[in-house]
């Protein structure tokens, strides 16, 4: 089987979540964010990709309790921002704890637009990712 492309995990990934607003915001919090879906490690440890079928598009499920004890075990070793946004998805999708004073404040402009998109996006509004740089694919 060959690899996804991190285009085609990112809308596997948005295929898995729909249907869930946190879900939704967790994963595109991450795909907005630009580096957690590139990273192999990542991909190894917490996402399980399958593959389209006649009656269904692809789905890439991430595991985000794995991804939380990869990330806490320093298997998934990164800069603090990076820490950070992989630490408020795995709140908004899996209700993991996390204080949002130390988080927030190492984050700069861009990725603080992105947190207030998926707070927003968890809260029911899609089209909180316009604003933001890029917005959803």
């Amino acid at each position: 089987m060959t690899h996804p492309t991190s285009f085609e995990l990112a809308e596997a990934a948005r295929a898995w979540a729909r249907g869930s607003y946190a879900m939704e915001a967790a994963v595109e919090l991450l795909i907005q964010h630009g580096v957690w879906l590139h990273r192999t490690d990542f991909r190894r440890y917490a996402i399980d990709y399958i593959p389209a079928a006649h009656t269904r598009p692809s789905y890439a499920v991430i595991d985000w309790q794995a991804a939380h004890t990869a990330m806490s075990a320093g298997r998934l070793p990164c800069c603090g921002s990076e820490a950070a946004i992989l630490r408020i998805a795995l709140s908004l999708a899996d209700s993991l704890p996390v204080e949002l004073r130390p988080i927030i404040t190492g984050l700069d402009l861009t990725n603080i637009r992105r947190v207030l998109a998926a707070i927003a996006h968890a809260n029911g509004d899609r089209d909180a990712w316009i604003t933001t740089q890029g917005g959803p694919a």
